[in-house]
């Protein structure tokens, strides 16, 4: 693996860092006018440069076009966030409030994206020690390898660095010039790409002919430091030793001072490494070209051969919402923050569902996907550990019969196709999309075998799945989904060996608390509900703790299944709160009804005779319901008729009453 940390990005990022460091150092106990001025200055200069604005009105409008470039609305999202702490720091310095280093710190650091720039513009120049510029790539090189490593990523054998390869880069160049395809210009060297498109066994642009006059393309390999380099004798020509102008890290080369190209780089650490050919070379779809045809180009130039990649891989890109995912427009999210919310395990999952190069949007309905497929392995898995421990350890009856029947047979014929069509696959460009359902394929077959066993009560057939088992494990293993060596399911790499006594003393705890609780209750009560009971926190609590689950079947024994420890907790404590959830509810609805009674009682209180003894009437018949109102006159038919149905609610109510009080 080539690392490099030599580069314009690079060498502007470390200045810009640098500069800004030491900026806002300067103001750990407070901030005056002339640093306000400098963040003024800076905001108006990015504003100027970035969005071609005046004002951050101005630079919203042109962020909100529809045709804008995906880099304006990012810069005006810097510019404002700029914006807004340099106004709080006006507050401060008006109000005398500066002597806060954190909340100083804080604003501060927000107006790093436009400071930087400003500063490096007006004193970018004067930095040159090569341990600023190595800092920075020493940093982000450790973080990488970090997030490789959380991804299961196996670690190069061999990790080699552009600023260690320094003298091999001379080298390589000197070699290229000795043999006619490489020319000077005022200490900068470039390679002649005519000069080698005319040899017969050499062609330029392999890779992407088309692309061979993209001036565009060709720039944007040159670097932001070295694009507008003059002096070349074609506008393909690219530098392999590029002069090092103020501001700059430099090496001593015959011709003068300066630093390698881009493209040199790779080319002269693999041939230092692997010689003059290799079989595979790996990169992102976007590096093709110019990077590696002129790779190519300069590696075939030194070693004087036709060919020297056998096989390029060039994967597809990371979308988000359909763009490519990049630092530069700042629409990513890091592995730190995918491997928050979902495991190493599922992310691989994810890719190795989506064709190698090809692009993918990183989405939340792939990683569901995802996660649904590593639970039916999962499960198919831990079944698996499970029947295979059991048949071991209690095997069957002997019967004098086999069991190697009709469904035995015709499942192994299914996992042979499916083990020829995985096959196929992986010789079709490594088509893991098609590996991953064929996977689901028997695990599903297998799923249905099983299944079909429990109505029965006949034996699975062991044997036949822990075949189907350990080839699922073995091609989980090939893709870095089980940990290494693992013969069969797919427990995390990495899990040391404990002892004897740390391993069994928590299974050895819970099955003591278990016999102590049985003797008590047979000492005492003897009651089968709490010996029930006994049982069931011993399923649901102590083993499921230890990463035990007990599945109970028709037949009243359990297989028992060792799972993930958490994941098994988390589905414990969710049927825990879903039962939770449900008593409090029907505890609401109960005292709901509780009040609603308590209402139709204190409603019942008073006798139907007496419901209408108000003013409002003037006679009643014999049950108390009314017959004429307050002034004599007689009350009307139908207003009668609603008067005798609420006085048959009344006595019904009441009825209640007397039935309730009199408990």
């Amino acid at each position: 693996m080539n690392i490099t940390d030599i580069d314009d990005k690079i060498i502007i990022r470390a200045r810009q860092n640098h500069l800004f460091n030491v900026f806002a150092a300067s103001f750990q106990s407070g901030i005056d006018d002339e640093a306000i001025k400098t963040l003024d200055q800076a905001l108006e200069q990015f504003l100027e440069e970035k969005l071609k604005s005046q004002d951050l009105a101005s630079a919203e409008v042109k962020a909100k076009l529809p045709d804008a470039d995906p880099k304006v609305p990012m810069h005006f999202s810097a510019a404002k966030i700029a914006h807004e702490a340099i106004t709080d720091l006006k507050a401060k310095v008006a109000f005398g409030e500066t002597t806060e280093p954190l909340a100083l710190s804080e604003l501060i650091e927000k107006t790093r994206d436009v400071v930087g720039p400003y500063l490096d513009k007006k004193d970018g120049h004067g930095v040159t020690e090569h341990k600023i510029f190595r800092d920075l790539a020493a940093f982000w090189e450790k973080d990488f390898l970090g997030d490789m490593d959380a991804l299961n990523v196996l670690p190069a054998d061999i990790l080699t660095r552009v600023s260690e390869y320094v003298p091999e880069v001379v080298g390589f160049v000197e070699r290229i010039v000795a043999n006619g395809y490489g020319y000077e210009v005022d200490g900068s060297v470039y390679f002649d790409t005519a000069a080698f498109d005319a040899h017969p066994n050499h062609y330029y642009a392999k890779l992407e002919p088309n692309s061979a006059n993209n001036l565009a393309l060709i720039e944007d390999g040159e670097g932001s430091l070295g694009a507008k380099l003059t002096g070349k004798k074609n506008p393909s020509d690219f530098a392999l030793w590029k002069k090092s102008k103020a501001g700059e890290p430099s090496w001593d080369s015959p011709w003068g001072k300066g630093r390698p190209g881009w493209h040199i780089e790779c080319s002269a650490m693999a041939s230092e490494v692997l010689g003059e050919n290799m079989d595979i070379h790996s990169g992102g779809e976007d590096l093709a070209f110019p990077h590696h045809d002129n790779e190519l180009a300069q590696s075939e130039a030194h070693h004087s051969c036709k060919q020297w990649v056998n096989y390029f891989f060039h994967v597809g890109h990371l979308h988000i919402s359909g763009q490519k995912m990049s630092k530069s427009l700042k629409n990513f999210i890091t592995i730190k923050e995918a491997l928050a919310r979902y495991t190493a395990r599922q992310l691989r999952i994810t890719f190795l569902m989506h064709q190698w190069d090809n692009g993918m949007d990183f989405k939340d309905s792939a990683m569901e996907e995802a996660i649904n497929t590593e639970k039916l392995f999962n499960n198919f898995l831990i079944n698996a550990k499970a029947l295979i421990h059991e048949a071991r350890v209690n095997p069957p009856a002997f019967t004098g019969k086999h069991q190697y029947h009709d469904s035995e047979k015709q499942l192994m014929a299914y996992f042979t196709e499916r083990q020829t069509a995985i096959h196929a696959a992986l010789c079709d460009s490594f088509n893991t999309p098609n590996v991953i359902r064929e996977l689901g394929d028997i695990v599903n077959r297998a799923n249905v075998y099983i299944a079909s066993r429990r109505p029965t009560g006949s034996p699975v057939n062991a044997e036949v799945i822990a075949k189907l088992a350990k080839y699922v494990t073995k091609i989980l293993s090939v893709f870095g989904l089980t940990g290494r060596g693992q013969d069969l399911g797919w427990q995390s790499s990495g899990q040391g060996e404990a002892n004897a006594e740390e391993t069994l003393m928590p299974y050895l705890h819970a099955l003591s608390t278990f016999r102590d609780q049985i003797r008590a209750i047979a000492r005492g009560s003897g009651d089968a509900k709490e010996i029930l009971a006994a049982c069931d926190r011993l399923r649901d609590q102590e083993l499921a703790d230890l990463g035990v689950l007990l599945d109970d079947r028709e037949d009243g024994r359990a297989l028992v299944k060792l799972v993930d420890k958490e994941e098994l907790i988390r589905e414990r404590d969710a049927k825990l709160q879903r039962e939770e959830e449900k008593r409090l509810k029907k505890e609401a609805a109960a005292k709901v009804q509780e009040q609603k009674l308590r209402e139709r009682l204190e409603k019942g209180k008073l006798a139907p005779e007496d419901l209408f003894k108000t003013p409002e009437f003037s006679k009643w018949d014999a049950e108390g319901i009314p017959t004429h109102d307050a002034a004599g006159e007689e009350v009307a038919k139908s207003r009668r008729k609603k008067l005798t149905k609420d006085f048959e609610a009344q006595k019904k109510l009441h009825a209640e009453y007397l039935a309730h009080t009199s408990k």
